[in-house]
């Protein structure tokens, strides 16, 4: 951090210009201060000399003119230890009796009061004292000035003037001392902050902020930008992990279209041939298609977008028409499929579309990878303030070291992905889960895979049942789901290819 980073400092400006706010501030206050205690000891020492005219005047009017002068040289004798300064002086101001040696060259002012400056010798050296008296002109012509020596008052004055002075200059120092001590402080962590984000932009994704153990606002801060960049890493490893699942997951679909589309242009071909070819390739254009519109739906979830068109739905009819429409594909594949949901509505607040379609997704899951468990159990009930849908199959389930990147997306318990889906199945319906506040749950059933979908529960009463069972029958239009494609692709005819 150089001298001019700091100087730029918004926090050092800060500190000096609250310290000349307070600076001035404090000085206004000081002077008030200063004004009023110089002003206590003026009414002081005028109040002093009105007394000492009162005693002069008691004695004048008692003892006349010669009585006068004694007790003016007697209080002159005094004037050393008490500060009172006497004169009376004749009618031309020639000195009578008192410590002056000369009437003082200023006019009086109002009420005969005179502010005066007294010249001490004292060898070689000469100091001037500053004064305050009252002249009066007596009846036989004398005149007579009683005042007090200022000169301590004035001493005093300055010293405090001076010290006041040095007093705000060290204040004022120690405050832009202190702010740029401040700055540099909270210069150091912010530079710390920058420095790491530029690392981070230069590809260092696993740099960290780091964070003392204070506990202040800047640790705070430190911690929440560094979990904001481990979800950052998070998915950019997971970004690069998609990527590389899509091309290899679509670059073997791709090479088969291209092939049969190479292959129509063979002149030795039938038309039975051909059209042959032609079906595979729709076929194999129609798999791409469900992959892209998957991957679609799961970021649309994500987004949050569909929470506009959430509304009551009855999950006690949604069990029960998936129930329906998967029953005879579970017979074809050598299953018996049980659905067991209490009669009573179970309404939670979401889209049902979605909701229909990670069901759909879990169920086909099941059939695709159970079938040897000759069971499937769906299962809806209350927990708490939830509603949980359960599936349940008897195959051979998921290993429990895959069971926590199985909703990921392109993930394949099956490494050789020999078999046909694109992994998207399960991220699409961990999504929906996110999107309603859910959450979606893998266990393992022994045997098998418990998938279980938490909803949270909603307070309205819902919709009319047999409203319901007609969004059962029309809310996938537009998803490709089985209820559109049961006769053409089986277990595998939804538009998501539900497997894990």
């Amino acid at each position: 951090m150089t001298p001019h980073s700091l100087l730029r400092s918004r926090v050092f400006r800060l500190t000096v210009i609250s310290t000349l706010v307070f600076a001035a501030i404090a000085a206004g206050v000081v002077a008030l201060l200063y004004r009023s205690s110089t002003e206590a000891v003026s009414r002081q020492i005028d109040a002093t000399i009105e007394a000492e005219i009162a005693g002069l005047a008691e004695q004048y009017a008692q003892l006349g003119t010669t009585g006068l002068v004694n007790v003016i040289k007697r209080r002159a004798s005094l004037a050393g230890r008490t500060g009172g300064i006497y004169l009376l002086a004749s009618a031309d101001r020639r000195p009578i009796a008192g410590n002056l040696n000369r009437w003082p060259d200023a006019e009086p002012g109002d009420k005969g009061w005179i502010r005066f400056a007294i010249r001490d010798t004292a060898g070689s050296r000469t100091r001037i004292h500053h004064a305050r008296g009252r002249v009066f002109r007596l009846r036989n012509g004398l005149w007579l000035l009683v005042g007090h020596d200022t000169g301590e008052q004035t001493r005093i004055a300055e010293l405090v003037e001076n010290r006041l002075l040095w007093a705000g200059v060290i204040a004022v120092g120690l405050a832009v001392a202190f702010g740029a001590l401040l700055s540099w402080l909270i210069l150091r962590r912010i530079d710390a902050i920058t420095a790491t984000s530029r690392e981070i932009m230069a590809g260092d994704l696993s740099r960290r902020i780091p964070a003392a153990r204070g506990g202040d606002e800047f640790d705070r801060l430190a911690q929440s930008l560094n979990a904001m960049l481990d979800q950052n890493e998070q998915l950019f490893r997971g970004l690069q992990e998609v990527a590389q699942n899509i091309a290899h997951d679509l670059r073997s679909p791709l090479g088969r279209l291209r092939a049969r589309l190479e292959r129509l242009l063979a002149d030795s071909l039938t038309d039975e041939q051909k059209g042959a070819l032609t079906e595979e390739a729709i076929a194999e254009a129609d798999r791409l298609l469900r992959t892209f519109a998957a991957i679609l739906s799961i970021a649309q979830a994500e987004s949050g977008a569909p929470k506009r068109g959430f509304g009551p739905v009855d999950l006690t009819v949604l069990i029960a028409d998936l129930a329906e429409l998967y029953g005879p594909l579970a017979e074809d594949v050598g299953m018996t499929l049980s659905a067991d949901a209490d009669g009573a509505p179970l309404v939670v607040s979401g889209d049902r579309d979605l909701l229909f379609q990670a069901c759909v997704n879990l169920v086909d899951n099941a059939l695709k990878y159970a079938r040897d468990g000759k069971r499937l159990d769906i299962r809806l009930r209350r927990d708490g303030a939830e509603a949980a849908i359960e599936i349940r199959d008897r195959g051979p389930g998921i290993p429990a070291e895959s069971l926590g990147k199985a909703k990921d997306r392109f993930y394949r318990v099956e490494t050789s992905r020999t078999t046909e889906g694109s992994g998207l199945g399960l991220s699409l319906a961990d999504a929906v889960a996110r999107l309603h506040e859910g959450a979606l749950e893998l266990t393992d059933n022994r045997p098998g895979l418990a998938a279980i979908l938490r909803l949270p529960r909603s307070d309205s009463q819902g919709l009319p049942q047999s409203e319901n069972r007609g969004l059962a029958r029309t809310g996938t239009e537009g998803l490709d789901t089985a209820a559109g494609n049961s006769d053409k692709q089986g277990p595998e005819r939804n538009q998501l290819g539900g497997d894990a």
